[in-house]
C-alpha cells in the first residue's frame, strides 16, 4: 500500500475587487467580488517527519509552521512536518497571500495524515475566510468570483458565483514593494472604526454587480464590466478613505490612476487594503501599449508592473508516495 509521503500545493493569488453590501441589514455582512490570477503564486511542499522541537526556523516559513501545528494540535497529532516554501504571494499587498499560504499548508497536512479536512474546515482553524470568500473560491476553482457574505452563523462565506474569466482580458498591476497594506488587528480596528455604510449605497452596488458587472462578464462586454468595476471600486475605496488616506492607500498609484482613467481606462482600482492596484484592459495590445505610457510619465522605482490575466482554475496538488511496506525510493508524482 502507497502511502503519500510528499505534498506539493501551488495556490494562485487573487484580487479583492471591493464588497457588495458593508451594511448588513439583512442579515448577510461584506459579500466580495474578486479574480483569482496567474503568474503570481505560493507553492509549498510538506513533508512527514519525526516529531523535533523546530527552533530555527527562517523568518520567511514561521508562518507556514504556525499555521501547520495550529492543524495537528486541532486533531490530536502527535507528529510534526517539514515544509519548503518555493514561491510566495508578496505580503500585505492585498493579493491573498496568509489565506493561500494557509490553505496550501492545512490541504497538504490533511493529505498526508488522511484527515478528509474541506477547505471551509482549514479555513475555520486558521482563521482565514472570516470576511471574505474569494481567497478560498480561488484555492478551489479559481475564475471570477461573488460570494454570498457572512451571516450570523460561524460559517464562513460561501461562493455564490463562479464564471471563467476571459483569457483576452488582460490586467496590469501596480505592486508597490516598501509597503503593506493594512492587516491584523490594525485591520480588525478599522472596520470597528468606519461609520455605518449607508444602506442606500449597498443596495446600490448589489444591482451594480448583479445587473451589470456579473452579466457583462458572461457576454464578454468589456466596456461594461470595466465601468462597472470601476464604481464599485469608487464606492468602496471612499468609503474606507478615512482609513486609507483616500480611495487609493499609495498616492503614486493614485497619480497613476487618474491618469490612466483621463486615457479612457475605467476598470481600475486597488486590490483589498493595497497597496497593489489593477487596470483592467481589453487586449495584450492594450496593455502593453498603456505600460509603456505609464513608464513614460511616472518615476515608478517603487512600482512593480506586470500584466496578468485571470486564472480559470484552483491550486495544483501533486503527491509524492512512498512505499512504507518496501522502504522503496522510487517516488511516483501524481496530479490529483
Amino acid at each position: 500500500m502507497n502511502t503519500p509521503s510528499k505534498i506539493s500545493i501551488t495556490a494562485p493569488a487573487r484580487l479583492h475587487l471591493g464588497f457588495m453590501d458593508l451594511n448588513g441589514s439583512l442579515g448577510r455582512k461584506f459579500g466580495s467580488v474578486g479574480i483569482a490570477i496567474d503568474s503570481i503564486e505560493t507553492s509549498v511542499t510538506v513533508s512527514k517527519k519525526p516529531l523535533v522541537n523546530n527552533t530555527h526556523i527562517a523568518d520567511n516559513i514561521k508562518r507556514a509552521y504556525e499555521y501547520a501545528k495550529l492543524i495537528l494540535k486541532a486533531y490530536e497529532l502527535d507528529e510534526s512536518v517539514d515544509i519548503e516554501i518555493h514561491k510566495s504571494i508578496p505580503e500585505h499587498a492585498g493579493l491573498g497571500s496568509g489565506t493561500q499560504l494557509a490553505l496550501a499548508v492545512g490541504s497538504a497536512i490533511s493529505n498526508l495524515f488522511n484527515l478528509k479536512l474541506s477547505l471551509m474546515d482549514i479555513g475555520r482553524i486558521l482563521d482565514r475566510g472570516n470576511r471574505s470568500g474569494i481567497g478560498i473560491g480561488a484555492f478551489e476553482h479559481g475564475g471570477f468570483l461573488i460570494d454570498g457574505g457572512k451571516g450570523k452563523s460561524e460559517d464562513l462565506p460561501p461562493i455564490t458565483v463562479r464564471h471563467d474569466f476571459p483569457s483576452n482580458w488582460k490586467i496590469i498591476l501596480l505592486i508597490n514593494s516598501r509597503e503593506k497594506g493594512l492587516h491584523g488587528k490594525k485591520e480588525f480596528n478599522a472596520f470597528k472604526t468606519l461609520k455605518p455604510f449607508p444602506k442606500n449605497q449597498a443596495e446600490k452596488l448589489c444591482r451594480l454587480v448583479n445587473m451589470i458587472i456579473l452579466p457583462s462578464l458572461i457576454e464578454k462586454n468589456f466596456y461594461d464590466f470595466s465601468n462597472g468595476i470601476g464604481e464599485l471600486q469608487k464606492i468602496v475605496g471612499t468609503h474606507f478613505s478615512p482609513i486609507q488616506g483616500g480611495v487609493y492607500s499609495n498616492p503614486d498609484i493614485a497619480n497613476i490612476m487618474s491618469f490612466v482613467e483621463k486615457q479612457g481606462f475605467n476598470g481600475v482600482g486597488q486590490s483589498s487594503w493595497g497597496p497593489t492596484g489593477f487596470i483592467l484592459t481589453d487586449s495584450d495590445t492594450s496593455a502593453h501599449k498603456l505600460v509603456k505610457d505609464i513608464r513614460k510619465n511616472f518615476f515608478c522605482k517603487d512600482l512593480q508592473i506586470e500584466i496578468i490575466q485571470g486564472r480559470n482554475n484552483g491550486s495544483v496538488f501533486k503527491k509524492i508516495d512512498s512505499d512504507i511496506h518496501t522502504n522503496s525510493k522510487k517516488q511516483n508524482l501524481k496530479k490529483e
